[in-house]
């Protein structure tokens, strides 16, 4: 991009040319009229021709695509523009401005839909990536800081420029992030997830989207805007993380080490996509620069529990072993009915929050204290749990416990047989 600023800038003095009688000094509009040919034609012939385009004087010899055309042809490919003897125009030249009824930094945004239909290639067959740029010509925006200055509504403040190769990615090594620090496990634990945007400023390349390898990390289409303190537009792309940590887990009936952390990865292998990307010399020059993954590590401990104090929730059809969600939350709320198994006998374990308001359950104890569970919850809960129905079957002695928490089985109150708990669950 240096080389190509030292050949503007040496041809900027010269570009400053008269205008020539028989033509009138503002660009010409091309419209769906006689106006209109592909590939366009740029009638300048001053020294900075093909590439200038940033004073009024030389605008006159350099299409302007209107609005009118560019709703009629849609999307639509162009042939490189070319000079009045058929000589294509070509890397780092214009291709066409934009007129202001197009393209204001106001109203940047309205113009990025007719950008995005537009793809350029050469007459061989290669194609160009088109790049927006902006220019004050017209003094729009300087009017609007100072009104005394006025508007030359003829002149155009933004035009694209055909670029492939290293001029190309030397303007796409200057995304940045808004605030990089903030991707991290801290704050994405807290807000669920990370949303921010991704700028590059004074530029926007026709059809530019992009992508990321990890399944955590989504973009929004592009946003061009105006850019407060230094630079006039800039393109914002919002891009959204999801929370990557997968749902806490309680495992009941196991023993674990929680110890130790998983990495995940975020804006990984950031990919950008624009028109004229199937040739080569805009696919292989196409990289995100100035942006890196981002990496945080987050502790098992925060989504991995292990509990061997019972072996499952009895639940309908059948035990609950591993816990998430809702299931989880009563577990941890002791709000739960729990069994384990060991040997010939059936430990039952109602947790202290499970919300039996019986007086026989508050204050009695042994069968009494049973039988207020086994009307208030108790019988359905147990007779639904086919599981729990076949390890009884199998099962000598089943004994009872109340005020379980998940760090505590709480206290034993009483014990039967397992055929007669199975009887009564029969039978009421």
């Amino acid at each position: 991009m240096k080389k190509l600023t030292k050949v503007i800038a040496a041809v900027s003095a010269a570009a400053m040319l008269a205008v020539p009688a028989n033509m009138s000094a503002f660009a010409y509009n091309v419209d769906t009229g006689k106006s209109f040919s592909n590939p366009l034609i740029n009638y300048d012939f001053s020294a900075g021709r093909g590439q200038r385009w940033e004073y009024y004087s030389v605008q006159k010899d350099i299409p302007a695509l209107t609005s009118t055309i560019l709703a009629a042809k849609g999307k639509y490919t162009y042939y490189a523009t070319t000079d009045t003897r058929c000589n294509e125009y070509g890397n780092c030249d214009i291709f066409a401005m934009l007129p202001l009824e197009v393209a204001t930094t106001a109203t940047i945004n309205n113009a990025r839909p007719y950008i995005d239909n537009l793809s350029v290639k050469s007459k061989t067959g290669d194609y160009y990536a088109l790049s927006l740029e902006y220019s004050n010509v017209s003094k729009t925006d300087t009017h609007l800081k100072r009104p005394s200055i006025p508007v030359n509504s003829d002149a155009c403040d933004y035009a694209l420029r055909m670029l492939e190769g290293p001029y190309l990615q030397n303007i796409l090594n200057n995304f940045y992030i808004d605030h990089p620090n903030d991707i991290n496990y801290s704050y994405i634990k807290s807000h669920n997830g990370y949303t921010g945007n991704i700028y590059l400023d004074d530029h926007y390349i026709a059809g530019m989207r992009l992508s990321s390898s990890d399944p955590y990390t989504t973009f929004d289409e592009p946003v061009l805007e105006q850019k407060s303190g230094e630079g006039v537009f800039r393109t914002k792309i919002t891009f959204h993380i999801s929370n990557p940590v997968p749902t806490p887990t309680v495992y009941l009936g196991m023993s674990g080490s929680t110890s130790g952390s998983r990495t995940f990865e975020f804006l990984k292998d950031l990919k950008l996509t624009c028109n004229g990307d199937q040739s080569s010399g805009v696919k292989s020059y196409i990289k995100v620069g100035g942006i890196s993954k981002k990496t945080i590590s987050v502790p098992y401990s925060d989504y991995i529990a292990y509990n061997n104090n019972y072996d499952g929730l009895i639940s309908c059809p059948g035990f609950i072993t591993n816990l998430k969600n809702y299931d989880r939350q009563l577990f941890l709320d002791s709000r739960f009915n729990a069994y384990k198994r060991s040997g010939s006998t059936i430990y039952i374990y109602t947790g202290k929050n499970a919300g039996i308001g019986d007086p026989g359950w508050l204050n009695g104890s042994g069968s009494t204290k049973f039988e207020a569970f086994f009307r208030n919850g108790g019988r359905d809960i147990m007779g639904h749990c086919s599981s729990l129905r076949t390890y009884l079957q199998n099962a000598t002695t089943v004994v009872f416990y109340s005020g379980a928490t998940p760090s505590s089985v709480g206290t034993r109150y009483y014990s039967m047989s397992a055929s007669t708990l199975l009887d009564r669950l029969d039978r009421g």
